[in-house]
């Protein structure tokens, strides 16, 4: 007799007919299938619809989603903030006895086995606090990194720590699993147009995942709605790899700032990360236009190390809260561009960039980032509106406010046959400057004056020929005097 190997959703009363609620049945399989150390897979004929029950699916074996087709339902949920699936851990948390770090620390000491995944935080310093139309007091200063049975902590630590006001750790899984297929169409929520962030979503907290060949719709977007975290959001876990998935963008919907009488554009994803590590984008697409401006960029993390994406076509990369260490390489961002902070070291390789400009350093968090950057055999295709100049790299900082930490750009920077591909551009005058001038951050007396480059190698050109200088104002750069550009 074959012993069983897997379940279906039918086995525990899915009809998968497109109209009938099959949400219990699919939590009912999955549970089954943990507690047995069973795969899943749903019928490639079926059509499963869920609805607006706030249940959760706990996956935690290899699930096999195949041709099988999803509606998921958003116009009335009894709970906005319950995952569809959370592909979970059955590690411990712990709390790991760290009194103190300091920057690019090697080294910890605390009882464990094996390696971890350890998030520490500091309520003694404030960092990100950001500026501008969604301006707030910034987040406790935090790090999330590996270590290995040694103690040897596998990842730079950002932060000085005199003190740890919370620690968590847990085992990293050893026995990967893999989520494959799927055909999933969100019917888009009808809420107010505020930040009431949807998670109706695959919520990724386990470690050494993969998730492919997965597609992602959204019908029935309102002029109104409310923003998503992410259909695939990824948290404080390590080694995750999302590989061939279509995904959708949302519509970018409009609400209320933080500044009175000023709307703001809210930020919305089908891509969502958080203090995750070791998280690899191979080859994801968008089924819209990377530059129909009228949908929010793909993806937005925050606090992430070791992030790379390579033969992605999507409209934007966005590290929100900083990014420590990652790569972008042979893929194509749209009309959002490359958008970047953080520390480490950052590399583009091969890719092509369609926006305002190459990288832009987004000056609501102080346009920094600490360590190198390196861009190889890359072309900016820039989005040009009007004016007669552009901006390589963009920044702006006014030297007034604190963010939590000093300001700059990477402190090294290396640009090896990069191209402004502008031969379809007519504007006669533009020029291309390297650096913008940072709105007057270098004026004498500013309190947090902004941070040049140390060492700059640069070999861009255009290929219609126009003038690409370093910067306005040369004074602000006299050590770049003798710097050739081309």
């Amino acid at each position: 007799m074959n012993e069983k190997k897997y379940v279906t959703y039918e086995e525990f009363g899915a009809k998968g007919d497109g109209k009938t609620d099959d949400m219990p049945a699919i939590v009912a399989a999955h549970n089954y299938a943990n507690e047995n150390g069973l795969d899943v897979r749903a019928n490639d004929e079926a059509t499963y619809y869920i609805g607006g029950k706030a249940l959760t699916a706990k996956i935690m074996t290899n699930t096999y989603f195949g041709k099988a087709k999803f509606i998921v339902d958003d116009v009335n949920l009894e709970n906005i903030k319950v995952s569809l699936f959370n592909v979970a851990t059955n590690a411990q948390r712990f709390t790991p006895e760290i009194k103190s770090l300091v920057h690019d620390q090697k080294k910890v000491d605390f009882p464990h086995e094996g390696k971890v995944y350890v998030r520490v935080y500091s309520n003694k310093r404030k960092v990100y606090i950001r500026k501008g139309l969604n301006m707030n007091n910034g987040s406790d200063a935090s790090d999330a990194f590996i270590v290995d049975n040694d103690g040897n902590v596998l990842n730079g630590i950002n932060w000085d720590y005199d003190s740890i006001s919370s620690a968590v750790a847990f085992s990293i899984d050893d026995e990967p699993i893999v989520i494959d297929g799927g055909i999933f169409t969100t019917i888009a929520n009808q809420w107010v147009s505020k930040y009431d962030y949807h998670a109706r979503n695959f919520n990724i907290t386990r470690s050494n995942v993969t998730v492919q060949n997965l597609t992602h719709y959204v019908e029935g977007e309102l002029d109104h709605g409310a923003p998503y975290a992410g259909f695939l959001s990824v948290g404080e876990c390590y080694n995750v790899t999302l590989r061939d998935c279509l995904l959708t963008p949302h519509k970018t919907y409009r609400t209320e700032s933080k500044v009175p009488g000023q709307l703001v554009s809210m930020g919305t994803y089908d891509l969502g990360f958080g203090g995750s590590i070791g998280v690899k984008l191979i080859n994801i697409t968008q089924t819209r236009d990377i530059m129909d401006s009228t949908y929010w960029g793909l993806m937005g993390s925050n606090f992430c190390k070791d992030m790379h994406l390579e033969g992605c076509t999507i409209s934007r990369f966005d590290a929100h809260c900083g990014v420590t260490d990652g790569s972008v390489k042979n893929c194509k961002l749209g009309y959002m561009g490359l958008n970047l902070i953080g520390f480490g070291n950052f590399t583009v390789e091969d890719s092509s960039i369609f926006g305002g400009n190459f990288i832009g350093f987004r000056s609501d968090y102080g346009s920094f980032f600490h360590g190198n950057l390196t861009i190889r055999n890359c072309e900016w295709i820039p989005r040009y509106g009007r004016g007669d100049k552009m901006y390589f790299f963009g920044a702006n900082n006014t030297g007034d406010h604190y963010f939590g930490y000093d300001c700059g750009m990477p402190e090294n920077i290396v640009l090896e046959n990069v191209t402004i591909k502008d031969e379809n551009i007519s504007a006669e005058n533009l020029t291309y400057y390297l650096f913008p001038d940072y709105d007057g951050s270098f004026a004498p007396g500013k309190p947090y004056p902004y941070g040049t480059p140390k060492n700059v190698t640069a070999k861009l050109t255009s290929n219609a020929g126009r003038a690409v200088k370093v910067c306005e104002k040369a004074e602000e750069y006299p050590y770049l005097d003798e710097l050739v550009i081309g």
